[in-house]
């Protein structure tokens, strides 16, 4: 399986790498230290897509995770059908979990640290 990882925090990005990696869910991981960049990054893909898992941190400067999923919605649907989007945030705002679980694009938050077994089966691995 495929995933991104969205995250500013260059720590959370390469142990979260590693983890997906070494766990042997992950084929390949690709890592953007903005929404921005991320959503770039999507815009320029093709109906090839393969199957991804999306990893996206709600507070990040510039595009935070809710803006992020706003851009989002405007992917052609061929390109969101490919996509699970996950949010992972150390949270315990309450506003933050309420807005999370009302996002329809979103299937789950998870928290940090990312709990393999938890995603394994959320993705039913």
């Amino acid at each position: 399986m495929e995933f991104i990882l969205i995250d500013d925090s260059v720590f959370d990005l390469f142990t979260q790498e590693k983890l997906l990696l070494r766990s042997g869910l992950a084929k390949s991981v690709k890592t953007f230290g903005s929404a921005q960049l991320a959503m770039d990054y999507l815009h320029a893909q093709s109906d090839e897509f393969p199957e991804t898992v999306i990893l996206l941190d709600i507070q990040m400067p510039g595009i935070n995770g809710f803006e992020f999923t706003g851009h989002y919605a405007a992917l052609p649907e061929t390109l969101r059908k490919r996509i699970k989007l996950f949010m992972i945030s150390s949270t315990v705002d309450t506003d933050d979990i309420e807005e999370v679980r009302l996002n329809p694009y979103v299937i789950e938050l998870l928290s940090k640290p990312l709990e393999i077994p938890v995603l394994r089966a959320l993705l039913g691995q």
